[in-house]
């Protein structure tokens, strides 16, 4: 039982936070290859060994590193999106506890006063600008996210409107670096996190990190949301996620002689 509601727990993920008016076809897609591709390599023994990482298909390498790490963003979401008023402090605090890995958590109104900031002071700069950028456009209760690149390291915002009965009032944002939850994944340095945008986590491969770092992402992720890319001479599978409206490109060098299709699971096959 505790595996079929994991299942459909991450399989819900990608439609919960990539739901927004301007998903096509594409990303229609990728729901479906997201459920296939969590139960082919997710719904697992839960007694699974970490730590043997001989791993012999390209598709299942990439899902165990990257899931530790999506798994949280999309429970921080789904505590988020339910919290629309001021938050008590018993709110506050079982977030903070149950995601020991947020830098903290930020509650403004919109004219950019700060009300509210766990904890009181922060190792960087704490900015709300772009979110509080959105104005008006917060009252459809979706999430935003964005990433501030900071001289101490990347820090990944991620908002929801603030209502006072139905009138929008404000933001409620929470923070993190990625090199905090990062260390969920099994082997964080085999594993690539960019955006569109930046890379976020270079990992310790700098081969890969300058190749993920090199892909027109805009483009390709106009078309699709997974796949494969060489570079190099180099093999390397990727997969894209969204965390509320950002997205986020997950990648790593693929398994050497894997071809993608000896798992019975083709990526390119669905589009």
């Amino acid at each position: 039982m505790k595996r079929f509601s994991v299942f459909f727990a991450l399989a819900a993920a990608l439609a919960s936070l990539a739901g927004c008016e301007t998903m096509d076809k594409t990303w229609t897609a990728t729901k479906q290859t997201t459920q296939g591709y969590y139960k082919e390599y997710l719904n697992t023994d839960p007694t699974i060994d970490y730590e043997a990482r001989d791993w012999t298909s390209s598709e299942g390498k990439l899902a165990d590193l990257f899931a530790p790490v999506d798994k949280p963003l999309y429970r921080l979401s789904i505590a988020l999106n339910r919290q629309d008023a001021f938050p008590e402090d018993a709110w506050v605090e079982a977030l903070l506890a149950a995601n020991p890995w947020l830098s903290g958590l930020a509650v403004a109104t919109l004219g950019g006063e700060v009300v509210l900031q766990r904890p009181e002071t922060a190792l960087k700069p704490l900015n709300l600008a772009p979110a509080l950028a959105y104005g008006q456009a917060l009252a459809d209760r979706r999430l935003r996210a964005y990433v501030d690149m900071t001289p101490l390291g990347p820090e990944i915002y991620l908002a929801t409107g603030m209502f006072r009965g139905n009138e929008l009032v404000g933001a409620i944002t929470a923070h993190f670096d990625i090199r905090n939850v990062i260390e969920a994944s099994p082997e964080p340095g085999a594993l690539v996190v960019a955006t569109p945008e930046d890379l976020i986590w270079a990992g310790s491969d700098d081969a890969a990190a300058r190749a993920v770092s090199a892909q027109p992402w805009a483009e390709i992720l106009a078309e699709r949301s997974f796949g494969r890319f060489v570079a190099e001479g180099r093999e390397y599978i990727w997969l894209c996620r969204f965390l509320g409206d950002h997205k986020i490109i997950y990648a790593t060098a693929s398994v050497e002689d894997d071809t993608g299709e000896e798992s019975g699971f083709s990526f390119f096959g669905l589009f």
